[in-house]
């Protein structure tokens, strides 16, 4: 990964440790509302390339009575070049869980597992100070979250998607 320093603007402004921590961190609060457990770590991998890929964000269903399973059938572009952007958003999502545990928002806990210490007021205060899209990816990353969470063992998701473990 590229110093902070010789980061394109773009890429810096987009994939700062901060947002991409934030939009980390709401999804796992929402997964944890539904499993009542922590993320599995390779789960945490995929929340970013789903949330910040504007065409697959805005194509999401609108709430989690969509199976997984069900949309991916429908939407299969939404699987084009998923594997591509995880492994680009990779070093992204690793800074994002780093900064996450320096601030004390995401904690490891055992069996693979990571907790954020962020409640929903947290989330709300956080969410009203993002601009719009920003916003919509931090909404959306609470969606997702809950949604990974109904769609099974870890290993089947990330099947849906195309990955593995």
């Amino acid at each position: 990964m590229k110093t902070w320093l010789a980061r394109p603007k773009e890429e810096a402004y987009l994939f700062n440790p901060a947002f991409c921590c934030t939009t980390l961190s709401v999804a796992m609060q929402s997964y944890a509302s539904v499993k009542d457990e922590g993320v599995p770590f390779p789960l945490a991998f995929m929340f970013l390339p789903i949330v910040l890929h504007k065409p697959t964000r805005e194509s999401l269903p609108p709430n989690i009575r969509t199976s997984m399973a069900a949309w991916i059938q429908e939407n299969s572009e939404a699987r084009v070049l998923f594997y591509e952007r995880l492994v680009s958003l990779k070093p992204h999502t690793r800074e994002a869980i780093q900064f996450g545990m320096l601030l004390d928002w995401i904690v490891p806990r055992n069996g693979g597992l990571l907790e954020t210490t962020l409640t929903n007021a947290d989330v709300a205060r956080t969410t009203r100070t993002l601009s719009n899209e920003a916003r919509e990816c931090v909404m959306r990353a609470k969606f997702v979250g809950k949604w990974f969470a109904k769609a099974g063992a870890t290993h089947t998701a990330m099947a849906f998607w195309g990955v593995r473990p």
